[in-house]
């Protein structure tokens, strides 16, 4: 099995005002004799938290031990994602589950995260190479080209700045994802999916990978009012007839403020 490096690389490029290039970080969690969700402060293993696997439809939560078993089969890397009431959600590209368990730390949420969302989200239109980046993993129907969502932020501190954490995101078919062997598609390679923040674009996201994060800038945030966030999939490059959009997948979009 390939081991996943732990990539974020901020990268600023020739995009419009406040924009960025975002590439990724892909981590995984310290190997154990059992797979095991605790407490990231305390140490406590936590019992009761959601464990999903959407591309497989399989759910189970921990024992009162905080450990649980996967049983399903996975043999390319596929989102696991982690959910408990009064804690950040969680979620980490699974390689191999024939490997040693895992354990995972998930933290307490604060009163200024915003949970934006936890469902997966595909977005493209349906049609993409079986060499695509996960393709095999896809779990859902594509929504359209675009996800939007709106929220309020409440008033936040002057030395105090907001990002947001898109915890998974697989599917993805940039030249960056080709080069790292994410993608095995040969003969094209698709544009990243763009960002947009009250309809700024903020951050272009070039490979596959968790935790990645994105730092908004504060000139645009609207203190008690609506702000919207906004993610465009990527498309195929070497089309020139009609747009071929690039399907991908994620979940669990937070912001902290920090």
């Amino acid at each position: 099995m390939k081991k996943f490096i732990i990539i974020l690389i901020l990268l600023l490029i020739n995009l419009p005002c406040f924009s960025k290039t975002i590439t990724g970080e892909v981590t995984k969690a310290t190997k154990k004799n059992e797979n095991q969700i605790f407490d990231n402060q305390t140490n406590l293993p936590l019992e009761g938290v959601l464990i999903k696997i959407p591309s497989k439809n399989y759910e189970t939560k921990t024992k009162k031990d905080g450990t649980f078993k996967l049983q399903t089969k996975i043999n390319s890397p596929t989102i696991m994602s982690v959910e408990k009431s009064g804690y950040k959600p969680y979620s980490m590209t699974l390689s191999d589950s024939s490997t040693k368990p895992i354990q995972v730390g998930i933290e307490k949420t604060t009163p200024n995260d915003i949970i934006v969302d936890t469902n997966m989200i595909h977005l493209g239109d349906d049609s993409f190479s079986v060499r695509s980046a996960n393709a095999s993993d896809f779990s859902l129907n594509s929504i359209g080209a675009f996800f939007s969502k709106d929220f309020d932020i409440k008033p936040f501190k002057e030395n105090e700045n907001i990002f947001l954490i898109i915890g998974s995101i697989i599917g993805i078919d940039t030249i960056e994802a080709q080069r790292l062997e994410q993608s095995k598609v040969l003969t094209a390679y698709a544009s990243p999916p763009e960002v947009f923040f009250n309809g700024n674009k903020i951050a272009e996201i070039k490979i596959n990978g968790d935790n990645q994060k994105i730092s908004i800038p504060k000139g645009l945030i609207k203190s008690n009012q609506k702000n919207n966030i906004t993610i465009k999939a990527g498309h195929n490059l070497y089309k020139t007839t009609e747009i071929d959009y690039d399907d991908i997948e994620f979940t669990n979009l937070l912001l902290e403020i920090q």
